[in-house]
């Protein structure tokens, strides 16, 4: 005696998969087909308004249900004007975009049925055609992502607060800077020039047989002329007042010539920045990006020369420095184990802009930036 197992059929399995399906399955149907394709706008704005109220939910499975909270009698015939009646314009343009393509694949903010918490659901959404080419309804599958939409928007709200920071532990930087800066040139500067000034009335007063003494006091204001050089030095390295006294473009140009003075590397400078006033706010993060730029060509490079492109419009300001020398391989790129290669993504991520940086063996590295213009103030 054999024993005979029953096989499902295709329509059984069907069934099967619809009502165990992780995902969210669901029919609408509209109480009509319309024709649609072939519509002039203003066709189509009415045939949507009546979409709105006779296109329904006519099936679903449990995991449909588990993401809007409700029960079949809750669901099941369902518009979307019922289903967007949160935000009714948001529906119509969702229901446009469908029925213009035919397929769609989109994330859209709803509600539950059963308590109106707001959800985000991905969906994939097909429209059904009968033999006229009319659209009879649609079959959609859905999932509910809101949890990692949540963590998502949680994850960027925390990296603009700590871009905020940023930027502004950066302000609080220059700004002292600049103080310091200030008062290195100013106090520092006065002492030494008055202490030259002292020796130099010694030295006049000194017997003129007096041979060891003049020959000291001369050492004497040689040290303090090469003091008042590194004075000079160390504050225009902590804030060049060319920055604040002349701008952005004149302050590229010095940088310039002292790199080339200072390392013999020829460069190339291209600066459109005439037309457009650049706020402190870009230009000392260009600058900043700038010197950063060219330590990492002393250092690494050994290139023989540079090209300095710099250019502004209302949206921004835009960085260019490009070398000839060894180059930068891909994985240097990305092992971020150079310092001088995240120090330059961090200062543009703190102004809210990006750095790209690409290179070759051997055909030297480019260093692309891109610093935005501040938003309008809120009114």
């Amino acid at each position: 005696m054999t024993n005979a197992t029953s096989t499902p059929s295709d329509h059984q399995l069907l069934e099967l998969m619809f009502q165990q399906s992780l995902d969210g399955l669901f029919f609408m149907m509209l109480d009509e087909p319309i024709t649609w394709n072939g519509k002039s706008d203003e066709e189509k704005v009415t045939l949507l308004n009546w979409v709105c109220s006779h296109h329904r939910i006519t099936r679903i499975n449990e995991a449909m249900l588990r993401q809007y909270g409700g029960t079949p009698d809750q669901i099941l015939g369902l518009t979307p004007g019922q289903l967007f009646a949160h935000d009714r314009d948001e529906g119509r343009r969702v229901w446009r975009e469908f029925f213009d393509r035919g397929r769609l694949h989109t994330v859209t903010r709803e509600r539950r049925v059963d308590d109106g918490t707001p959800i985000v659901i991905e969906g994939d959404y097909l429209c059904i055609y009968d033999d006229e080419g009319r659209i009879t309804g649609h079959f959609g599958v859905q999932r509910d992502v809101t949890e990692d939409v949540t963590r998502q928007e949680t994850l960027e709200r925390s990296e603009q607060q700590l871009r905020g920071l940023a930027e502004r532990l950066e302000t609080i930087r220059e700004e002292e800077r600049t103080r310091i800066s200030r008062e290195i040139h100013d106090e520092l500067g006065q002492a030494l020039t008055a202490l030259k000034l002292d020796v130099a009335w010694v030295r006049n007063r000194l017997p003129k047989g007096n041979g060891p003494l003049l020959e000291q006091t001369d050492v004497i204001l040689a040290r303090v002329d090469e003091t008042m050089g590194t004075v000079r030095r160390i504050a225009t390295e902590l804030r060049p007042s060319i920055l604040d006294k002349m701008g952005l473009a004149a302050a590229i140009e010095w940088q310039a010539e002292e790199f080339a003075r200072r390392t013999g590397i020829q460069v190339e400078i291209t600066v459109a920045l005439d037309s457009v006033s650049v706020s402190d706010s870009r230009t000392t993060p260009i600058f900043r990006i700038l010197q950063e730029a060219l330590t990492n060509v002393a250092r690494h490079s050994a290139a023989t020369k540079v090209r300095i492109e710099c250019a502004a419009g209302e949206d921004g300001v835009d960085l260019v420095v490009a070398d000839n020398g060894r180059g930068i391989s891909p994985q240097q790129l990305v092992s971020g184990r150079s310092l001088g290669l995240i120090g330059l993504r961090e200062r543009a991520r703190a102004s809210g802009g990006w750095i790209e940086m690409d290179g070759q063996p051997g055909m030297g590295t480019r260093v692309v930036a891109r610093i935005p213009a501040p938003p309008p103030p809120s009114p």
